[in-house]
């Protein structure tokens, strides 16, 4: 059983996207013979609005406990049609996002939806984006400044050490900004955010994690003496997901490794212009150092 709030949601995404004939026709693919005039006990000549539809749609299959069947057709229905209108839902991927945070996770790849056990915070599609979709993502590129230095001079089982309590320590405050781990290879990797405020989030979880980085070289279970000291660069765009994020190509992952290696100085941050006119102008101040790099405007941070 879903819990209420995600049984309302369900019914607002409903009756945004689909008029009241429609959801009786949907209604019809789950249970054969549906008729919100039948189960409102109204007669047919009462015209519906398509709010009232989708609740007595949702409150029917949910007493019936079919509301998952009804939740997995409509993320199928979504890029198809019905009564020969093409279907975009509005708003899904939120709404899979909050379905995903509850533990109800829907399987492209399987077209099944099931409760997880799997923490949300590691699905690199928060629970909702579709493979070959185009999005919106900022993306944070961060890596560990003078790594091959830290290698060569402590050997590479205590660095191993590290960059295990490095991806530790970052995931706690990635997940605060509801960021995913694209990519990991020990010294840094990349982060995406996505879903709305994404430029304001990925900045925010940029500026917690330099200023905490003082406190996590202060751990005693560290096995080096030297500070571990990031960059950090970050970019937005749009393209297209794919689950296996290693594949995914992208000016935007692109554009955000090279500012965090060739254009970012040890313990700073620096940000497209595209990322920055995003920002509300107390964060953005932080990022006062304006400079080209590869052809376009970017900032760095005053910390």
């Amino acid at each position: 059983m879903l819990e209420p709030s995600l049984l309302h949601e369900t019914s607002e995404l409903l009756s945004v996207n689909f008029s009241a004939d429609e959801l009786d026709r949907i209604g019809g693919m789950i249970i054969p013979g549906y008729s919100c005039h039948f189960i409102a006990g109204e007669n047919n000549h009462i015209t519906f609005s398509s709010g009232r539809a989708a609740s007595v749609l949702v409150e029917y299959c949910n007493t019936r406990k079919r509301t998952f069947d009804l939740i997995k057709l409509m993320i199928e229905l979504d890029e198809s049609s019905i009564n020969g209108k093409s279907v975009e839902l509005q708003g899904l991927e939120s709404y899979m996002n909050k379905l995903s945070r509850s533990g109800v996770i829907y399987d492209f790849r399987k077209r099944k939806l099931h409760y997880s056990k799997k923490e949300v915070n590691y699905l690199v599609n928060w629970g909702s984006l579709k493979d070959d979709r185009s999005y919106y993502f900022s993306v944070l590129s961060l890596d560990i400044t003078g790594n091959s230095n830290l290698v060569r001079k402590y050997g590479a089982s205590k660095m191993e050490k590290v960059y295990f309590q490095l991806r530790e320590f970052l995931m706690q405050k990635i997940s605060e900004y509801d960021g995913r781990i694209w990519n990991f290879a020990g010294d840094g990797g990349i982060i995406a955010f996505t879903f709305k405020g994404h430029e304001y989030r990925s900045a925010l979880c940029a500026l917690d994690i330099q200023s905490s980085m003082s406190v996590f070289n202060m751990r005693p279970e560290l096995p080096i003496k030297d500070p571990i000291i990031l960059r950090i660069g970050i970019d937005c765009g749009r393209f297209k997901f794919n689950s296996d994020t290693g594949h995914i190509v992208s000016d935007t992952i692109n554009y955000a490794a090279h500012l965090e290696k060739l254009g970012t100085e040890p313990g700073q941050i620096s940000i497209s212009g595209r990322v920055r006119k995003e920002l509300s102008i107390k964060i953005s101040r932080i990022f006062s150092e304006k400079f080209e790099f590869e052809g376009s405007s970017s900032h760095r941070s005053q910390l």
